[in-house]
């Protein structure tokens, strides 16, 4: 008889919560992100909706690994030190989603065993986190939002290059080529990172200076954030696949301590 088929581990992704003009409220993430994390991690994503802030370790004891993606919305200024009145007229903001991230990075750091990968808003949120601030993107001669239709036909083709730093993570992953200094990523955020706290290592910068990607207690902790949609044309970035496959291996490693527990 032969065995069923292996046993993926069970990675949470954090969705966002939207609302309906009729008030119906409901949980969304991008079917694109999904894909790329069975080809390329070996991992199956499950959606985390909106928690209560103390069952948030409850639900990431059940789980191998946390992925906070990226999102339309803003991360609110409240969480940084602002002012309601400091919410930019005409964004978006999800106050629900900012409220769990935040509850779900504190339970994740009682867990140094799980992996944590995050991407544009999920890197903002992790910094946040931290003790970070974020700013609006100053103008600069870096597209860091590529518009379909003014910008190129593909809003997810490559916007600019950034430079991992030696290391870090990213450094460990990227290896020889492609040429570390100048990778190509895409880019669709309008805020930066601003205050950077001690504890977070900046493993990415762009040729302006704008952090695009950061880490947390690695080498033992595998917590990475990167500022660009590593879930888009992955099949194109030998970067992307190799943060994927670092995540995936994390993710695995978790799943077998969890159930040897």
């Amino acid at each position: 008889m032969t065995g069923g088929p292996p046993h993926l581990p069970l990675v949470g992704v954090l969705a966002c919560r939207k609302e309906r003009a009729n008030g119906t409220t409901y949980s969304r993430v991008n079917d694109h992100l999904t894909e790329p994390l069975l080809d390329h991690a070996g991992v199956a994503a499950v959606l985390i909706h909106t928690v209560r802030p103390e069952h948030a370790r409850s639900v990431l004891a059940r789980l191998d690994g946390l992925v906070l993606p990226g999102s339309g919305s803003f991360v609110h200024p409240v969480r940084y030190g602002g002012r309601e009145a400091d919410a930019v007229s005409g964004r978006e903001y999800d106050p629900a989603r900012d409220e769990t991230a935040a509850a779900l990075l504190r339970a994740a750091d009682e867990m140094p065993g799980l992996p944590v990968l995050a991407s544009c808003r999920g890197m903002q949120e992790l910094a946040v986190h931290h003790g970070g601030t974020l700013a609006q993107v100053p103008d600069s001669e870096v597209k860091h939002r590529l518009r379909a239709g003014v910008d190129g036909p593909d809003r997810w083709a490559p916007a600019h290059t950034v430079a991992v730093r030696p290391g870090g993570l990213l450094a460990e992953l990227a290896g020889p080529a492609p040429d570390p200094a100048a990778v190509p990523v895409n880019s669709q955020h309008s805020d930066r990172l601003d205050k950077i706290p001690g504890e977070v290592f900046v493993e990415a910068v762009a040729p302006d200076g704008t952090v695009e990607a950061i880490s947390v207690g690695a080498p033992d902790r595998f917590v990475l954030g990167v500022q660009w949609h590593f879930e888009h044309h992955t099949d194109r970035s030998v970067l992307d696949r190799a943060v994927l496959a670092a995540f995936g291996s994390r993710c695995r490693s978790r799943m077998t301590s969890r159930k040897q527990q």
